[in-house]
């Protein structure tokens, strides 16, 4: 990957992420869900189709420069404790998926869907926890945590399978076409 696919790669995950930062303030009608749980998922769908093309090296670049050019704008717009709390899970979350997507990809190098739906799932379930236990243990009670976490990954799951097909556009079907030529 060049220098500036890394660095435009890298911007486009750092602007997904930043977005879904503040727009996490931002609840849905009346009920506990917030805008940024509807965007936050294109994070990994980006870090999906990359890990479909590039190796594995050029994938953690992109991760942790956008961990690095996100981190003052998440503190600027959104409160310390999303910040942090997001910054935590976005680290966690964000390196476990790649990790496993090249596990699942080694293991099962025919089933695309697989890594890319258990990669995801996976590391949502883990981004759930920690943002939910960081951002909000000091000002929810535990049932509100859970039962909004609860809610939050329910709808990371569906945006994983929804997005199934646009990683098949755009990572495995572009693939077999550069193949073919």
């Amino acid at each position: 990957m060049t220098y500036k696919m890394t660095l435009f790669f890298a911007f486009l995950f750092t602007m997904i992420f930043i977005l879904a930062n503040y727009c996490v303030q931002f609840n849905i009608g009346s009920s506990n869900l917030t805008y940024g749980a509807i965007i936050y998922p294109f994070s990994f769908l980006l870090l999906d189709i990359l890990s479909e093309k590039y190796n594995k090296k050029d994938v953690f670049k992109i991760v942790r420069y956008g961990v690095i050019l996100s981190f003052i704008p998440s503190f600027i717009i959104s409160q310390p404790s999303i910040a942090i709390a997001s910054f935590c899970a976005f680290f966690v979350s964000q390196h476990l998926d790649v990790y496993i997507f090249f596990a699942l990809k080694k293991l099962f190098p025919k089933l695309w869907w697989l890594r890319n739906n258990a990669s995801t799932i996976i590391a949502q379930l883990f981004d759930t926890l920690i943002f939910f236990t960081i951002a909000f243990w000091l000002t929810h009670s535990w049932e509100w945590i859970i039962i909004t976490a609860l809610l939050d990954f329910c709808v990371k799951i569906i945006s994983s399978f929804a997005s199934t097909p646009f990683f098949y556009i755009f990572a495995i079907r572009t693939k077999y076409k550069i193949l073919a030529k």
